[in-house]
């Protein structure tokens, strides 16, 4: 399903169930004046309804950029169904991911970049900006921050379910914010190593990262995106973690 978020960002792709609800499985595209940017391609056992979206969605666009937050199937599934669609695109990775084997059968190596926290880059209309995970389910992940559209790409990290394989909507008003069970549900699954984290600590870095940048919206892989009361989804985000990491200790 096409949501148009804010701007020229949209957000593709479906849900899986699971015993805990619906999780996300997204796409998120820039339409960057005609030089469109996927940030992740989504999982391949969606690849027919992602690559049909995209064409939708695209046109005539060719995508200039493939921006990776990590390399794990739900992420770059789809590598391969793109890359043969747009043989020309270029692909951004962390420095620690090159060597997983979703990316590196794909595309020449001439078309690949390894980035390090911290990298910033022109394309067109924005400056993105690459910034170290704060929840990591994989060494190479990282999230991504886009200026103009004020969005912060957190991968796994902000991710929550939904009670309907049909809620992909974006979050945009009160009556659909996340609540902090949600969150919390979603990480205690994702993120194993929320038992050994030092709550004080993260919460200092999470609201440190949103100071420094401009977060308008939050953009989660597993997740739709979250446009209103920033703020507020990230205290409960930061209570959720805390939650998470309390179960642990009864």
């Amino acid at each position: 399903m096409i949501q148009h978020i804010t701007d020229d960002l949209y957000q593709i792709g479906e849900h899986v169930q699971t015993e805990h609800g619906f999780e996300a499985v997204l796409t998120y595209v820039i339409l960057n004046d005609g030089n469109p940017i996927l940030i992740d391609c989504g999982s391949h056992i969606h690849r027919d309804s992602v690559m049909a979206q995209l064409n939708e969605l695209l046109g005539e666009a060719i995508p200039e950029y493939l921006l990776l937050t990590h390399s794990e199937l739900p992420h770059a599934g789809n590598i391969a169904s793109v890359a043969e669609k747009w043989p020309n695109i270029k692909v951004i990775v962390s420095n620690v991911m090159l060597p997983y084997i979703e990316v590196l059968p794909v595309l020449p190596l001439k078309q690949i970049t390894q980035v390090v926290p911290g990298t910033k880059i022109e394309l067109k209309s924005r400056t993105v900006e690459f910034v170290d995970a704060l929840l990591k389910d994989q060494p190479g992940s990282h999230w991504i921050h886009d200026s103009r559209t004020g969005t912060l790409f957190t991968g796994d990290g902000f991710g929550y379910m939904t009670d309907s394989a049909g809620s992909q909507t974006v979050i945009n008003g009160s009556a659909n914010e996340v609540s902090q069970t949600a969150f919390e549900v979603y990480h205690k699954i994702a993120f194993r190593f929320l038992r050994w984290i030092k709550p004080e600590r993260i919460a200092e870095d999470l609201r440190k990262m949103f100071t420094k940048r401009n977060v308008q919206v939050i953009a989660p892989i597993h997740g739709n995106a979250i446009t209103v009361n920033i703020t507020g989804h990230l205290d409960r985000a930061i209570a959720a973690l805390a939650a998470v990491n309390a179960s642990y200790k009864k």
